[in-house]
């Protein structure tokens, strides 16, 4: 009888026992945490809100939260690049809590931009004036090409290829040159323009030039040889 008065005793304290440890780390142990499936949609709302407005088709891939490691839960998560942003490669993004628990985390972000990329369709010389026959558009991860690509064949056919290519590579916007519109040796107008006046007068083009490109002409009338700057129109400006 004494024995079993004696082990209710020490199961009633057991028990008292338990409920006190339990008491004193249940808060901890069922404190709330951040969801990381939250954490991931913000980071990835975020970086989808910076890309160009033509990076309709473009998936992003996410490193974390590491599994195991939370985070407390956050009344506002405020999100930002680290470093340098690249809306057409990979990235940092930091994730940032203010409160009720500061703390903060760095997630690299990868992204992947398919879209219509204008390639050379066989092998191309440096000086080649591209035709319709040389080019082919292909659907392509444009997140490694530095955002220069074409969309179509318009925007190269009739430019100067600077240096040569391999069938299949992609055409971008720094391998080409308009062609020339002013010529050696041909007469153009020649444009003198300051305080709102314009002046016109022929003159002998010494050089060949694109748009934009500066040139020397001779003034027919004056004799003068003068530099000028080529217009799309095949004219050359000078300011006075």
């Amino acid at each position: 009888m004494k024995l079993s008065f004696t082990n209710s005793i020490k199961s009633m304290v057991a028990s008292l026992l338990l409920a006190a440890i339990s008491a004193m780390v249940s808060p901890c142990a069922q404190a709330a945490v951040e969801n990381p499936a939250t954490i991931r949609e913000v980071v990835r709302n975020f970086v989808r809100a910076h890309l160009p407005d033509q990076s309709a088709d473009v998936h992003i891939q996410l490193d974390g939260p590491a599994p195991g490691i939370h985070f407390p839960a956050c009344r506002k998560l405020k999100v930002a690049y680290f470093g340098y942003s690249n809306p057409y490669g990979n990235q940092t993004v930091q994730v940032l809590c203010q409160s009720p628990s500061p703390w903060q985390l760095y997630l690299p972000v990868q992204i992947q931009m398919d879209q219509s990329v204008v390639i050379a369709s066989r092998p191309l010389s440096a000086g080649s004036i591209l035709q319709a026959g040389d080019l082919a558009v292909v659907r392509r991860d444009t997140s490694g090409l530095g955002g220069n690509t074409l969309n179509s064949p318009k925007e190269a056919i009739g430019k100067i290829l600077r240096f040569g290519t391999l069938a299949g590579q992609p055409i971008t916007t720094s391998m080409l040159n308009a062609p020339d519109v002013v010529h050696a040796g041909e007469q153009v107008t020649l444009y003198a323009e300051g305080n709102g006046i314009r002046i016109a007068t022929i003159a002998d083009a010494i050089e060949s030039g694109r748009p934009g490109q500066s040139i020397m002409v001779r003034n027919l009338q004056s004799g003068r040889v003068i530099r000028g700057t080529v217009t799309a129109q095949g004219h050359v400006v000078v300011d006075f």
